[in-house]
């Protein structure tokens, strides 16, 4: 548990913010960037760049040359999965293409004329790690596998992977094509609130039929550790020469989600199980402020009453380090009356040693209108009587 300690600052109606940055995927959390990071003391691990974030705050827990950009292997295949469930048509039937069926490396092993559904090859992607899946899933997708590969920079750089380029759907050795730890970090996150990529990634055995002969195939996931690790969710292995050994990881306890992400590792489960299992041991993540329950009042202009509550517009999860403290800060936004429910409010920031901000918007939990001359003159007239005294 936590051993948290909060201050809320007297808010006043001068302060008012000139603006704020307000994220709310997959829930409000903080903006994290590497000038913020400070290297913690965590588990030793052999991983060449490596990771630890908890995948409901984006909080960073650990990391070690995680902003180096290295080759990620066949965990790109996360992007390709991503792509291929959000544009849907998991029912459509794919028939293999040559091109599909003699790519080089790890595979499904399909062949030239067989169908599967999109569903069962994305099976075949993310446990078999097949790079045959990977292209046939492309060309169904996107026509082509240049116009995929092309999505996918698109969608890295829309969840904030910057320091990420792809030039193929599923990781071979090819120059430009890197990643670093951080940013695969963010794609699983992002791809673990998938519920069809959450199933796949977590399911040890599977199964899945060729249409064409009616022929059923039984599939085993290659990432070793949800069969050695009970705390483990996914996600997805990853090796070539270049790259080495990688996988990018996932666990759950206690209803905390970690993400563990190790990179060219001379032992990759055994860096992964360490990491989360020292996540798990020293860093705790909180749900501090919920809509519904008051954070503040904040004064109101012209208003019949002085000041209204304010709340979240979402819930507010926290992740700190054991014994961590933190402050709370109000910033609220000028008000006059009429106030409407649920109208803008300013916001709330949590701030915590060597952290980031957490930052959340507020609104207003009551309505309020404009004070009438009457009451006006009654407050005036009490004011008077009590300065009389």
């Amino acid at each position: 548990m936590l051993n948290l300690v909060s201050t809320l600052l007297a808010v006043g109606l001068t302060t008012t913010p000139a603006a704020y940055h307000h994220s709310a995927k997959p829930s409000v959390s903080r903006s994290v960037s590497r000038s913020h990071v400070v290297s913690q003391q965590g588990p030793h691990i052999t991983a060449r760049g490596a990771i630890l974030m908890d995948a409901r705050t984006g909080a960073i827990m650990y990391e070690k040359d995680a902003f180096r950009q290295l080759d990620p292997a066949s965990v790109t295949k996360m992007m390709t999965a991503i792509l291929v469930i959000e544009h849907g048509h998991l029912s459509k039937t794919v028939t293999i293409s040559k091109n599909a069926a003699y790519t080089v490396g790890s595979a499904l092993h399909i062949a030239p004329g067989q169908k599967y559904t999109v569903y069962d090859l994305l099976y075949g992607l993310l446990m078999r790690s097949g790079n045959d899946a990977s292209v046939a899933l492309a060309e169904a997708d996107a026509g082509s596998v240049s116009k995929f590969v092309a999505q996918m920079n698109m969608k890295a750089q829309e969840l904030g992977a910057f320091n990420t380029q792809f030039e193929n759907p599923n990781g071979l050795t090819k120059p430009g094509h890197f990643s670093t730890a951080y940013d695969l970090a963010l794609i699983a996150r992002y791809a673990m609130t998938l519920p069809v990529f959450r199933k796949i990634v977590g399911t040890r055995e599977g199964h899945i039929m060729e249409l064409r002969h009616k022929t059923k195939r039984t599939l085993h996931n290659t990432n070793q550790l949800l069969y050695t690790f009970p705390d483990a969710t996914g996600i997805k292995t990853g090796t070539t020469d270049a790259a080495g050994k990688c996988l990018v990881a996932s666990a759950t306890r206690n209803g905390q989600d970690l993400i563990a992400v190790v990179l060219h590792s001379q032992d990759r489960y055994a860096d992964a199980k360490n990491l989360l299992v020292w996540g798990f041991e020293h860093w705790s993540t909180t749900e501090i402020m919920r809509p519904g329950e008051e954070v503040a009042r904040i004064p109101v202009q012209k208003g019949q009453t002085p000041t209204v509550p304010v709340q979240v517009t979402k819930p507010l999860w926290l992740s700190l380090p054991n014994q961590e403290t933190y402050e709370i800060y109000v910033r609220p936004i000028l008000l006059s009356a009429p106030v409407k429910r649920h109208q803008p409010a300013g916001f709330v920031s949590v701030i915590a040693t060597g952290q980031p901000a957490y930052v959340a918007s507020l609104e207003t939990m009551e309505a309020d209108g404009v004070k009438t001359v009457h009451q006006s003159f009654w407050q005036w007239l009490r004011s008077r009587f009590s300065r009389g005294k």
